[in-house]
């Protein structure tokens, strides 16, 4: 609507920039409303065309941010879903080949691209305005829960490595799991 009423304002204007004579309003001919319509859809396309297209591109980006958290949430509900396997995963020194990982962290501009999509969850007492504070809080639960789970593999080695150690800071990763995917469910409800 907006590029439509833009377009018919230059539509007034581009007599001025044609050299050609201020259009008429209210004459019977048409060939003359054709020129004008011509002339004014030339005009404006070029000047609206890196709008349109500039839009479709941060619609295309914004529907891969969407499906990259989607991917994620669904990575980190599989993890919290078999938090048993998971633990088993990062403390056990051979760990069972289908213990589910830590997805990849979602980054920043990831949020950033999606802030102006973001939009209030009155059942999560969740305003649109606190997104990127969440997400802020989203990137500590992850960076923590990815820390502890590489002190539980490395908390088997050296002299003061132990199967404790390794349970413990496994037990703290998965904390910190169920915290970041709780995190990203807010997210992801506030953008969809």
């Amino acid at each position: 609507m907006k590029c439509a009423s833009v377009a018919l304002l230059l539509l007034g204007y581009v007599g001025a920039y044609t050299g050609s004579k201020a259009p008429v309003f209210g004459t019977n001919s048409g060939h003359d409303r054709r020129q004008i319509l011509q002339r004014g859809l030339a005009v404006s396309s070029s000047v609206l065309a890196p709008w349109w297209t500039a839009a479709s591109a941060a619609s295309a980006a914004s529907s891969e941010n969407l499906q990259t958290l989607q991917q994620t949430s669904a990575a980190l509900k599989k993890c919290t879903a078999q938090t048993d396997l998971f633990l088993r995963g990062l403390s056990s020194e051979d760990p069972p080949p289908d213990a589910p990982r830590l997805p990849p962290q979602i980054s920043l501009r990831v949020f950033q691209g999606l802030a102006p999509r973001a939009k209030n969850v009155p059942a999560l007492n969740f305003e649109a305005d606190d997104f990127l504070g969440t997400a802020a809080e989203y990137a500590e639960h992850a960076g923590s829960a990815r820390d502890y789970a590489k002190l539980a593999k490395l908390g088997r080695i050296g002299e003061n490595g132990s199967e404790e150690v390794a349970v413990f800071y496994a037990k703290k990763a998965a904390e910190e799991m169920v915290e970041t995917e709780k995190t990203l469910q807010i997210l992801l409800l506030a953008v969809q």
